[in-house]
């Protein structure tokens, strides 16, 4: 089913078109995974694609900027001999973030024990394997070892670390480099992960688990479905935490606040203390459609006033539907002040928001920007490099039209 279109990617010169075919690719393995193996098809669907014919592996997660997937389509038709064998492979690679690897390993992606103890645990929950994958058996045979089943990571890594250091001839060392060279992935782009990464590979992981339906997970191994039954099923409140986090910049500007005090001299009640505020400002974009009412729309608002208090921040609320009516544009600092008319109710299109936020100067500096919609547009889009972005959906996070959205992905419910 894959292989034709793996043919064509190694022959294909076109870097444009390289691209879009490698994006039709995983947009069909997506959705065979969909249909085999939930869980692995709504991570996979999560995630940023992006072409890189320098990777010197067929496929690797990255943390470097944005949490992407980096494929080598040259080197994938190289490492894969069947449809089975991409499955695996992807599967494979998706479940590095459902144990959290990227976050529990973070800059230590190139320590080849690393990725051999994390290969090792995630290989040990999958069949059938895709060539050059490493495995248990292949270590222990390898190595001379005895490392029984079902350990975890930090067990083998622990195991394999005292194994290397007993090797006085440097001989488990070598094979340890050589069984890496046949690996078709890498874990070199796992770097270090700021709050905000960390929050978008947890919520990642979260939604996609949350879109499972029960009676697919248990198509998942044992210790999988405890480690994700550990993290909460519903994740109302966590959009508001994504504001929070995407407003903490680089930098705050600071500014007097005199109704507080200021704490090296609080008997001087003439002087003001200091409040910091954020340098980004808030767009939030509100869907025409009728899925989404006028009061949903202030509760949702009020709300997230509240938590921006201490930020001292207005928020742009501009409503959309297949254009930016920006004259209709409100600077509230209350959700109450909203006066949120039907302006239109055509149908919904979201590259408008990103031509006009360029147009205004908008960027992942200055800017967050968030959606509030019900998912019904168009299936991809253009964001001109600006990532600090969240998309609210009023329905479920599957029902976002758009294939591979950048930014984080949540869903926005009133608050109990």
């Amino acid at each position: 089913m894959f292989q034709t279109q793996l043919s064509r990617l190694a022959n294909q010169h076109d870097q444009t078109q390289l691209l879009r075919q490698t994006q039709a690719l995983f947009q069909r393995v997506t959705s065979q995974l969909l249909n085999s193996q939930r869980f692995y098809g709504e991570l996979l669907l999560r995630l940023d694609k992006q072409v890189d014919l320098q990777l010197p592996v067929a496929i690797a997660l990255t943390s470097a900027k944005r949490l992407s997937l980096i494929i080598n389509p040259k080197r994938l038709r190289e490492s894969v001999q069947s449809d089975e064998d991409l499955l695996s492979l992807v599967q494979h690679v998706v479940s590095h973030l459902a144990w959290q690897h990227p976050i529990r390993y973070a800059n230590r992606g190139n320590d080849p024990l690393v990725q051999l103890a994390t290969d090792m645990a995630v290989n040990e929950q999958l069949t059938p394997l895709y060539p050059g994958a490493i495995t248990r058996a292949h270590v222990n045979f390898k190595l001379g070892l005895h490392l029984p089943s079902q350990l975890g990571s930090a067990e083998y890594l622990t195991a394999l670390k005292q194994a290397l250091h007993d090797d006085q001839t440097g001989t488990r060392a070598q094979q340890v480099k050589h069984m890496l060279a046949q690996s078709p992935e890498s874990h070199l782009g796992w770097q270090h992960l700021n709050q905000e990464m960390a929050g978008q590979l947890t919520q990642l992981v979260a939604s996609s688990w949350q879109e499972t339906p029960t009676k697919l997970r248990g198509l998942l191994p044992n210790r999988l479905q405890h480690q994700l039954n550990r993290q909460p099923a519903k994740l109302e409140i966590d959009w508001r935490k994504l504001v929070m986090v995407g407003l903490n910049g680089p930098q705050k500007r600071q500014e007097p606040a005199y109704n507080r005090f200021n704490r090296r001299q609080p008997y001087r009640l003439d002087l003001p203390g200091i409040r910091r505020a954020s340098t980004r400002r808030i767009f939030i974009f509100v869907d025409q459609s009728g899925s989404m009412t006028d009061t949903e729309v202030q509760n949702c608002l009020a709300q997230l006033v509240q938590l921006l208090k201490r930020y001292r921040d207005k928020l742009t609320v501009i409503p959309f539907d297949a254009t930016v009516h920006d004259d209709h544009l409100q600077l509230i600092s209350h959700g109450h002040q909203l006066a949120f008319q039907r302006v239109a109710g055509g149908g919904t299109a979201y590259q408008p928001i990103f031509d006009w936020l360029v147009k205004q100067g908008a960027n992942d500096t200055n800017a967050l920007s968030l959606i509030l919609t019900d998912g019904h547009g168009e299936e991809t889009v253009t964001t001109h490099g600006f990532t600090r972005l969240i998309w609210g959906l009023t329905t479920t996070a599957s029902d976002l039209s758009v294939k591979q959205p950048v930014g984080a992905v949540t869903v926005i419910r009133e608050r109990k």
